[in-house]
């Protein structure tokens, strides 16, 4: 479980240095940027301890780094949440964009759940959950981008259009 985390946390790291301008200090670039006003629609993903392919229908807006967000969970219930969501240039088209926040939708049910880290805790018992993931973002037109975004639980995929 801590595993994942590590691994996650050592990538950020890892593409924040490679992403890193000389002009700015590795903080600055881990700091990263305001991410654009959007709308984004990842349909699928998959869980990492079974592998089945899963419908989410992860829909989100964005707003200067605040991301509302609802989905469907892997209980077929509905849950929402918010992000604050950062990002960091890798190359010109693509970037990496970390976030943290709070989601509501899964009821506890999430201690089952191995592959999260701290999950026999009070931060997954109750009805509000913390929520943090990395996404992948390849700009390939001036107003559409392909996203995979990964969390301690699930890799999913889709589009971003930007407002």
């Amino acid at each position: 479980m801590m595993k994942n985390f590590s691994i996650s946390l050592l990538l950020l790291c890892s593409l924040s240095l490679v992403a890193q301008d000389k002009k700015k200090t590795f903080w600055q670039t881990l700091k990263g940027e305001e991410l654009e006003t959007s709308i984004s629609f990842l349909p699928f993903g998959t869980h990492y301890t079974s592998l089945e392919f899963n419908e989410v229908w992860y829909t989100t807006f964005n707003y200067k780094s605040i991301e509302l967000l609802v989905f469907k969970n892997s209980f077929n219930e509905p849950t929402i949440g918010a992000l604050y969501k950062r990002k960091i240039g890798i190359t010109q088209k693509l970037s990496l964009i970390y976030g943290i926040g709070i989601m509501y939708g899964y009821h506890g049910e999430l201690v089952d759940v191995p592959t999260i880290p701290f999950r026999n805790t009070f931060l997954f018992k109750g009805e509000i959950n913390p929520l943090a993931g990395l996404t992948f973002d390849y700009r390939f037109a001036k107003k559409f981008s392909f996203q995979l975004a990964l969390s301690p639980a699930v890799g999913i995929y889709g589009f971003r259009y930007f407002l």
